[in-house]
């Protein structure tokens, strides 16, 4: 019995240091080096901007992207009902992968 136990303790301290490991590789969102060649690219580095600068950008805003000549541009918008046409949108340098320029909307609210 002694033993038995001393083989789940083992296991409890294998299991806490594979969960350590995996904790980056799951959550650590990093986007790949400059330039920002597709969509999901401009995408990573606007919702990197969200986070550094506490923009909303969860499950209840869409996303569009465009490509233009030098910069992407990424539109979240605000599908809630409460908020119709709130969001923001960041033009993403594809040379560098910073963004360039940001823009917020306000939306149409019920109460005016």
């Amino acid at each position: 019995m002694r033993r038995y136990w001393a083989t789940l303790g083992s296991m409890k301290y294998l299991f806490g240091l594979s969960a350590l490991l995996m904790f980056p590789l799951a959550y650590g969102r990093d986007c790949s080096a400059p330039p920002v060649r597709n969509s999901d690219q401009a995408v990573c580095y606007a919702t990197a901007y969200a986070d550094k600068n506490g923009l909303a950008h969860g499950s209840s805003f869409k996303r569009k992207v465009a490509k233009g000549k030098t910069t992407w541009n990424v539109h979240f918008e605000d599908t809630r009902a409460e908020t119709r046409g709130a969001g923001w949108e960041a033009e993403v340098d594809m040379a560098t992968g910073t963004v360039t320029r940001f823009k917020s909307y306000k939306g149409d609210s019920k109460n005016r």
